[in-house]
């Protein structure tokens, strides 16, 4: 691999490192693109007919996505990233400002997007899976001529294919088409994080994961989560982290007092789980505190 190549590799790592403590949310490769929507007719948004889920023929997607963990149940191998927003739990909280505007969703689909998952690849591929509600059919789309087991794709321009269920599916044609693979059980699910995610929650508003390939760390996953009304707890987990790390850790957790921080590290193995949890006052200290 050329330096270039280690070097473009290593930011995109560290773009999603950034990600993982502000999680101001992933918008896919589509929206970054600002990709075209246009039916068959070329018709405005304003000009969609709206109609449910049973207007498009054949199978829809029908999978829990509640957690991280239920993403990856259902997305193909050797994924690098991964992230879980629940969208309408966070509304309204300040945790909502760490999700990042994810306002565009509700206009790509004419819908409230409540949930959302993504996951990317080393190669930039990516999928994403998002829940809706309404549960209806307020885009412009074309009918892609054939069929994929039973699923009915529907275009959305510039290559990229929704395919309707709860959670929706977008992406990519090959990206689709396997993670179709693996709800059918025919292909297998993302297995490099079973290890870590061993010591998440399976129902935290947001969380990430990262595979880091020795940084500081392993891997590296973080949660939020609302403990009550007035406050709030951030959860780290390192695979294998550096000793620069731990020491780093250890240090800052011993002088917390006066950024109103509580710190809590627990040793799994090769695992390290950091806790740190503070009050609506502190609630920007905690989200600027490092994580490494």
């Amino acid at each position: 691999m050329s330096p270039r190549k280690k070097d473009e590799k290593k930011y995109t790592k560290y773009v999603g490192i950034f990600l993982a403590v502000i999680m101001v949310g992933s918008i896919g490769m589509f929206f970054f693109s600002g990709g075209s929507t246009n039916n068959n007719n070329e018709q405005t948004s304003e000009n969609v007919q709206v109609s449910g889920f049973e207007s498009v023929p054949g199978q829809h997607i029908g999978i829990t996505l509640n957690s991280i963990q239920d993403g990856l149940q259902v997305t193909p191998d050797n994924v690098t990233t991964a992230r879980y927003m629940n969208i309408a739990y966070l509304k309204g909280t300040p945790l909502q400002y760490l999700t990042g505007n994810t306002s565009v969703y509700n206009n790509f689909y004419g819908s409230n997007v409540t949930k959302l998952y993504s996951a990317g690849y080393d190669n930039s591929s990516w999928i994403e899976m998002h829940e809706i509600d309404p549960k209806v059919v307020a885009f412009q789309y074309y009918t892609a001529p054939e069929t994929y087991k039973g699923y009915q794709p529907l275009s959305r321009g510039q290559g990229i294919y929704n395919v309707i269920g709860t959670p929706m599916i977008l992406g990519e044609q090959q990206s689709v088409e396997a993670t179709i693979d693996v709800i059918e059980g025919d292909a297998e699910s993302a297995q490099k994080f079973n290890e870590i995610l061993q010591f998440a929650s399976t129902d935290a508003p947001i969380q990430q994961v990262v595979d880091l390939e020795n940084e500081f760390a392993d891997q590296y996953y973080v949660e939020w989560d609302i403990e009550d009304d007035s406050s709030f707890r951030r959860t780290a987990l390192y695979a294998d982290p550096t000793e620069n790390t731990m020491n780093n850790l250890t240090t800052r957790a011993s002088n917390t007092s006066q950024r109103g921080l509580n710190y809590n590290i627990t040793e799994y193995g090769n695992i390290i789980k950091v806790d740190i949890n503070a009050n609506a006052s502190n609630f920007y200290a905690m989200a600027m505190e490092p994580i490494q």
